[in-house]
């Protein structure tokens, strides 16, 4: 292999990842934020409302728990959850299902 190939490969690992400063004028990074709308031709932003994220946040009044877990809590561990697991726990087979349909026509 040659010097000049070996010596890239060796410059390239210890580039980490880049950001806004490292790059020309023309580099734009960015924060990973997503749009909310769109830029026309003629240099307009048009915001589009089904873009804009919905926080939905519940009424706490009255929640007794606290926004804090200790580290001296017990660790519970669980067997995996499958999709018929979920089902048991709901309550809906899909033989119920079917057979209250076709008694109800």
């Amino acid at each position: 292999m040659p010097l000049g190939v070996f010596r890239g490969l060796v410059r390239g690992a210890r580039r980490g990842v880049m950001t806004a400063k490292q790059g020309n004028k023309h580099f734009y990074k960015g924060r990973g934020a997503k749009s909310t709308g769109v830029l026309t031709s003629k240099g307009k932003y048009i915001v589009m409302p089904n873009k804009i994220p919905e926080i939905v946040v519940p009424d706490l009044t009255g929640f007794e728990l606290k926004p804090y877990v200790s580290y001296r809590t017990q660790r519970v561990v669980c067997k995996p959850l499958f999709g018929s697991d979920i089902v048991d726990l709901t309550g809906l087979n899909e033989t119920e299902t079917t057979s209250s349909s076709t008694s109800t026509k």
